[in-house]
């Protein structure tokens, strides 16, 4: 992302005092309490993650005069993978400098940090927090297309890593694939509907935060007020008392990104098994100035701070069974932002998220609440959305607030469950801003599908 509203967001407003509330949490507690799914434990992942190796990052100075990474943006990175209790951190650098760069070298591994080796190479490592919490790093790219979870890079000189990465042709995303990548479309908004059948990923954005933000991609894209996000966004510079909460920016420009769904709707339609991330694209390059909490307003910890990709595994520290679930579709993306959520579940009969099942099982969902949601905040409002796809498209074939939902899979094709919420208890802390971005329905959970046939 780039700098283009700094100079908006470094103005600031008036304040009034404003009631006492709960306090507010900047960290997320570890995944395991949103519960279990038959065996299965939940690992919070972000999919969609720049370091130091990327060349835009850190407001574009990702090296320091000697050439090294920068240290405290790096330091930035890792402090708050472990504030936000993330498990599993992939890694997608741009190919300037990724590709320049010896494999292991990419896990900047630090201190403490244990590489994790499958068959004798190393395909992630592992950092320990100073409270015991571990984050699995993985390595990957993005740039028109985003492999992610390598295991090595791609064969060939510097030069051919470079064009590799940056194709799209079918000889590239099999080399690619080769390296042991899963093949994933970063910016699904932005990639029509034939490059993604020549392509065939195994997953795509649903949502991602950049395209959000950006004005050009807003307009162009999204089909949004190409100012409004930078807007909404400078108001939470106001360190005034009475000032909104800074992590709260997020629900004064959040949208549903209508076109990767889009994209999703007509892959599924089409009968393929098609996963869905939420994208992060964290560079620390977008905001550069310091918010009412003493923070960058994108600092690392605030954006792993507003959602996150839950895969469901029975080990959540093993690389391989992280790939294996988003290969497969066993995962949801949730804007934690709106709380931590607990009790979610979607399946049929036996069969987990990315399951298939014979046409007539039923499909069951649990609607989740929000974890040690405070009883003195105003009660939000949650529904959950079953679609069913098929190959005359999309059809909302169940809505409901719960607590569960049985809907029988009665045609064969994609059924996948949204969540949404009218955020009323995030109101009190937007303070002299008022309760209307709260009082909207806003996206909190995208469910992968389970498969009728």
């Amino acid at each position: 992302m780039r700098a283009w509203y700094l100079c908006v967001l470094a103005a600031c407003g008036g304040g009034t005092s404003s009631t006492q509330l709960p306090a507010w949490d900047k960290t997320l507690p570890a995944s395991s309490v949103m519960g279990s799914w038959r065996g299965l434990l939940p690992a919070r992942g972000i999919v969609h993650l720049h370091s130091p190796y990327s060349h835009d990052a850190c407001d574009g100075k990702p090296r320091a005069a000697d050439g090294t990474p920068n240290e405290p943006c790096l330091q930035d990175l890792r402090a708050a993978l472990c504030t936000t209790k993330v498990d599993y951190a992939n890694l997608t650098d741009h190919d300037a400098s990724m590709a320049d760069e010896e494999f292991a070298t990419l896990f900047s591994m630090r201190d403490t940090d244990q590489p994790v080796m499958v068959n004798g190479s190393q395909v992630a490592s592992r950092i320990t927090c100073s409270d015991g919490h571990q984050v699995l790093v993985t390595v990957g790219g993005e740039n028109d297309v985003m492999p992610i979870m390598l295991d090595h890079h791609v064969a060939g000189t510097v030069q051919q890593r470079h064009d590799i990465y940056n194709g799209t042709d079918n000889t590239s995303v099999q080399a690619m694939r080769d390296a042991g990548s899963l093949m994933w479309i970063a910016h699904t908004e932005q990639h029509p509907k034939d490059q993604l059948d020549q392509i065939a990923p195994d997953g795509i954005e649903v949502y991602n935060l950049h395209a959000n933000i950006d004005p050009d991609i807003r307009s162009m894209y999204l089909g949004l007020p190409s100012a409004d996000a930078i807007a909404n966004a400078a108001q939470f510079a106001d360190t005034n008392e009475g000032g909104p909460e800074p992590d709260l920016a997020l629900i004064s420009f959040l949208e549903p990104s209508t076109p990767a769904i889009t994209r999703w709707n007509e892959q599924l339609a089409e009968g393929k098994k098609l996963p869905a991330t939420a994208g992060t694209d964290a560079h620390e390059n977008a905001i550069p100035i310091t918010l009412a909490d003493g923070e960058r307003g994108d600092s690392y910890r605030r954006f792993l701070r507003w959602f996150a990709n839950i895969v469901l595994v029975s080990d959540p520290g093993d690389p391989t069974q992280i790939k294996d679930a988003l290969r497969t579709g066993r995962l949801f993306a949730v804007f934690e932002i709106m709380g931590t959520p607990l009790g979610f579940d979607v399946h049929a009969g036996s069969a987990e998220l990315g399951g298939e099942v014979p046409v007539g099982t039923n499909l069951d969902v649990t609607v989740p609440t929000i974890r040690n949601l405070d009883p003195s905040l105003p009660a939000p409002e949650i529904k959950a959305t079953v679609w069913r796809i098929t190959a005359t498209g999309p059809t909302a074939v169940a809505t409901g607030a719960g607590p569960t939902l049985s809907v029988p899979m009665d045609q064969a094709g994609a059924y996948r469950v949204e969540i949404s919420i009218i955020p009323h208890h995030l109101g009190p802390y937007l303070r002299d801003l008022g309760t209307a971005w709260a009082d909207r329905e806003l996206p909190w959970i995208y469910a992968s599908p389970i498969y009728a046939r």
